[in-house]
């Protein structure tokens, strides 16, 4: 039992729910730096949400405009990730009975998928912000390998479950993406759109596949990645192309990689981005398990709480720029929501292990009391030592990126002659923005709410 109550003990008494309703309230009102001030304190912390919150903590100060400090929390939260991903197999073994015994906070976070990718985006983002543009490349690199890595692993997975193939078709794709993967290195892998569109020609099943694959690639990161190469006269022909296969019905993504396929290099050129509210996240969602009881108590129950992941509203219906109106170049809800479906089958396999795991508890302790206890009283303590232990297994993990923008929206225009840029949302106006005396240029706009002022960076893609 003191084992048991060390282990209560270590949940501790704070909710992360209300810390992040606290920090998306803030962040609506334009108060980033109350949600800033939050977030950092709780970075400071040495336990399983360190990480998190580091991550949190580096997307608000990119918010406030201080790429130092982004920099600063975001390196910390990557290189947390790195250091969870080459810890031993029994230290895992610890963090998951732990969370099995208690609750899935106590699992240090350590995400896959899209809060690893943005983590190292946002990091991009801010170097470029801050005229270091060889760091910037160096950091999409990695954004290039994070969001490959992903892509791939759920390829292999898709694949072998995929009861529409065949096996020699799955065998084909799993063999495509090994090789594609061997040949690119770790610091330059990339996806050749090309074998995958050939992939989807092979047969009439294959299209379903590749439409499955689209919801693990993300083709905003690879398209920021591939124009911030083809302006530095790096190779770029894989992300731009990735890029195109993910978002066909976008024109400006196709043109570009069109013009990159003829050998063609930009000149005066302006790419906008917009991140617009708030994507989906994850609460906590309450449930109660009754089973018959055989230490005559008739019916037992055990509440327990699941994640569930709710969308946000959308911000705006259409934004344009200069007149041109921005297209749609990512849904993150779908990302969000194929990772959280990846995950939840072990976050359900955990949760049923420790209803299990109570239930017996509570059980066999009953039963064992009613045997040596006349008086009742022990049963009574124990019985209400076993109400807090339920009470203290009640959270449910909630940590995921919680500041992703619900819709990134680009366009690409020349460069306008007296170097401004109006930016509308809706038919009214967001912002004005004042270019850099030359050369191609990414506009970065990130707009949370109508109550908070837009975030705008203005990255010199020649520098």
């Amino acid at each position: 039992m003191l084992g048991l109550a060390v282990l209560v003990g270590l949940t501790g008494c704070l909710s992360l729910s209300d810390e992040l309703r606290s920090q998306e309230a803030w962040v609506r009102q334009g108060d980033f730096s109350s949600a800033y001030y939050q977030a950092s304190e709780e970075a400071e912390r040495s336990n399983a949400d360190t990480n998190f919150w580091q991550m949190e903590a580096g997307t608000l100060a990119l918010f406030l405009g201080d790429p130092e400090r982004v920099t600063e929390h975001l390196s910390a939260a990557d290189n947390g990730f790195n250091d969870e991903a080459r810890r031993m197999y029994g230290a895992s073994i610890w963090d998951q009975t732990k969370a099995i015994s208690v609750n899935d906070t106590l699992l240090p976070y350590a995400p896959e998928g899209v809060d690893r990718v943005f983590t190292n985006f946002y990091k991009a983002i801010a170097y470029g912000a801050s005229g270091n543009m060889a760091a910037m490349r160096v950091e999409l690199n990695r954004v290039r390998q994070r969001q490959y890595e992903w892509f791939f692993a759920c390829t292999k997975a898709i694949a072998s479950r995929q009861a529409g193939l065949t096996s020699a078709q799955q065998k084909t794709l799993a063999q495509t993406v090994e090789q594609e993967t061997a040949a690119a290195g770790a610091t330059t892998v990339g996806l050749d759109a090309s074998s995958v569109v050939a992939l989807t020609d092979a047969s009439n099943e294959m299209p379903t596949q590749w439409r499955a694959l689209q919801g693990f690639g993300n083709a905003y990161v690879s398209h920021v990645a591939g124009i911030t190469r083809w302006c530095a006269g790096d190779a770029s022909l894989n992300d731009l192309g990735f890029a195109a296969a993910l978002v066909p019905q976008n024109t400006f993504v196709q043109a570009d990689y069109a013009e990159e396929r003829r050998g063609g290099r930009p000149s005066g050129r302006v790419w906008v981005y917009v991140e617009s509210a708030f994507a989906a996240h994850r609460q906590e969602r309450s449930l109660l398990f009754s089973y018959p009881s055989f230490t005559g108590h008739g019916v037992g129950t055990v509440t327990y709480n699941v994640p569930e992941l709710l969308p946000r509203p959308a911000l705006a219906s259409s934004y344009a720029v200069n007149g041109v109106r921005l297209q749609p170049l990512q849904n993150m809800d779908v990302l969000v929501r194929k990772q959280f479906d990846r995950a939840y089958p072990g976050i359900l396999a955990r949760q049923i292990s420790r209803i299990l795991l109570r239930v017996a508890a509570h059980e066999a302790g009953s039963a064992a009391l009613r045997q040596h206890d006349d008086s009742g009283l022990l049963s009574f303590f124990f019985d209400l030592l076993m109400g807090g232990y339920d009470i203290a297994t009640n959270d449910s993990d909630v940590r995921c990126a919680d500041l992703l923008p619900k819709q990134v929206w680009m366009a690409a225009l020349p460069r306008p002659e007296d170097g401004r840029l109006q930016l509308v949302a809706d038919g009214g106006l967001v912002a004005e923005v004042t270019l850099k005396p030359r050369g191609n240029t990414l506009v970065w706009v990130r707009q949370l709410s109508h109550a908070a002022p837009p975030v705008i960076y203005v990255i010199d893609l020649e520098s």
